[in-house]
């Protein structure tokens, strides 16, 4: 990302920044806390670039067969590659050598190595869920959160708390992240039922529903939103960012299993966090404590698996730009996260060219990328659904966030290719300044906007420059590079030139 004009570069890049990394707010203690808790226009026009197919989502990067399973280590404060080789149980010139090493003692701090086949131990290779069962995709289709945890009669059903100045159940705190960070909700009440009893006791063994246990984290939305958020880094790192080995903090360390799934390893991911080997080894074992919970309030997944989840021949649909065909926007964000930064980098940032609006609205219009049918207008957010069968778990839909409400479409509108969506603004989120967070899903996944299916816009194509929210735009010769500036040359986006 480049960085241009000072005088507003700074309010300009906080706002693409925590715009977009947003958790919601509680805005008051639960009604049975813890002991001590605090409380959018014209079509474009020009020609689109075909839209790309592919021949299957890849778990783990896609290795070639019999290759090792390339992992990442992210190089701390002290660190030296003496030290990380001799952690991972590899060579000093094997480390050197994987990651084209020409100075060993420039190491910086953020920087990341890819490790080699090493003698470090192993995981289980255990499969723990189908990714169908991860994601809030078309397993989900009829699955009531609400009724099931009334039948669970657990502490879960009677819970209350205020989010954002409304007071909602648990079970509906459940739905709300489910439908904002696109988990499913059996994995997500699973997760709950084993860290603390929550979905079947009437006494949980912990008001730390999910195991975060920094102050002030009590309350169940922020739990939730944690957990959910860890659960996509480790879906979405195995998805082909890559997987940092688990490092226990006492000389030893474990690399995942190159057989699993992005489910099972976003599961190990999530329960190595503050967690010692032996404990992690019973949580994610064949008849571990997820497991068990998952069986026990579930039954097989076998039943409701629907796999693959994203089939090869998938294709993106061709899909405009944003905004008028007449107009030019400018990206200022590459790709970087959908809904937390542990989800797929899957969304990219534009605005107008009307200058520094601060958090005033845009008088600009986004809108429709393609036809469809408006599933959710509400909270800054604006959902397409490509197939307009009503259902956020199926099929493509395109999700504009920090719309402002006034003038934007009402939920179940029929829109065509070019209609107005709304106005740029910083509602739904925490951001300081106004753009446009856009980002696509597919049967309930996050999508990549530089991956197998990378994101296509009028024919301007994202990249991802491997840090989240740097990247580029390219059509045929032009490029363009995501920069906190306005400037035709540089950012500047236009449907047909």
């Amino acid at each position: 990302m480049r960085y241009l004009r000072p005088l507003i570069i700074l309010a300009l890049l906080t706002a693409c920044l925590a715009g977009c990394a947003r958790e919601r707010r509680s805005t008051d203690t639960p009604s049975a806390p813890a002991p001590g808790a605090t409380g959018a226009a014209s079509a474009a026009t020009a020609p689109l670039a075909t839209a790309t197919s592919f021949t299957g989502m890849p778990n783990v990067g896609a290795p070639a067969p019999g290759t090792a399973l390339p992992q990442v280590y992210t190089v701390q404060s002290g660190d030296s590659l003496s030290a990380i080789a001799a952690r991972f149980g590899i060579g000093l010139s094997a480390l050197i050598e994987a990651n084209g090493i020409s100075d060993p003692n420039a190491l910086q701090v953020g920087q990341q190595l890819r490790i080699p086949s090493s003698q470090a131990a192993t995981g289980p290779a255990d499969l723990l869920l189908p990714d169908s069962e991860f994601v809030n995709g078309p397993s989900y289709t009829d699955f009531d959160i609400s009724a099931f945890c009334a039948r669970q009669g657990g502490y879960l059903s009677d819970y209350t708390e205020y989010v954002d100045g409304t007071l909602l159940t648990g079970p509906e705190i459940v739905a709300l992240t489910v439908r904002d960070y696109s988990v499913g909700p059996r994995l997500l009440l699973a997760v709950l039922e084993s860290k603390s009893g929550w979905v079947t006791s009437g006494s949980p063994q912990s008001y730390y529903a999910m195991g975060d246990m920094r102050s002030g984290r009590e309350l169940l939305s922020l739990q939730l939103a944690w957990a959910a958020n860890q659960l996509n880094q480790g879906y979405y790192d195995w998805r082909g960012r890559g997987m940092t080995p688990i490092d226990w903090g006492d000389g030893t360390v474990t690399s995942y299993a190159p057989s699993l799934n992005a489910a099972t390893a976003g599961l190990h991911y999530f329960y190595s966090l503050n967690s010692t080997h032996a404990a992690w080894l019973q949580a994610i074992g064949s008849d571990g404590t997820f497991a068990s919970a998952y069986r026990a309030l579930f039954g097989s997944w076998a039943a409701v698996s629907v796999e693959p989840l994203i089939a090869a021949g998938t294709r993106q649909p061709e899909l405009a730009l944003p905004w008028a065909d007449s107009e030019e926007w400018y990206l200022t964000s590459g790709p970087h996260g959908g809904w937390g930064e542990g989800s797929a980098w899957s969304a990219v940032d534009f605005v107008p060219g009307e200058g520094y609006l601060g958090c005033q609205p845009a008088a600009s219009w986004t809108t429709a990328v393609a036809d469809g049918l408006i599933i959710q207008s509400a909270e800054g957010q604006v959902k397409l659904d490509l197939d307009g069968d009503g259902s956020e778990q199926t099929g493509w839909v395109i999700l504009y966030l920090h719309i402002a409400s006034d003038g934007r479409v009402p939920v179940l509108s029929q829109v065509s290719r070019g209609d107005p969506i709304g106005h740029p603004s910083c509602e739904g989120g925490f951001g300081d300044a106004t753009h446009l967070h856009f980002a696509r899903k597919y049967n309930g996944e996050w999508i990549a906007a530089d991956g197998p299916l990378p994101m296509v816009l009028s024919g301007w194509q994202m990249h991802s420059a491997g840090t989240s929210y740097d990247g580029t735009a390219t059509r045929a010769s032009d490029a363009r590079e995501a920069c906190v500036c306005q400037d035709p040359a540089i950012n500047g986006l236009h449907a047909s030139r």
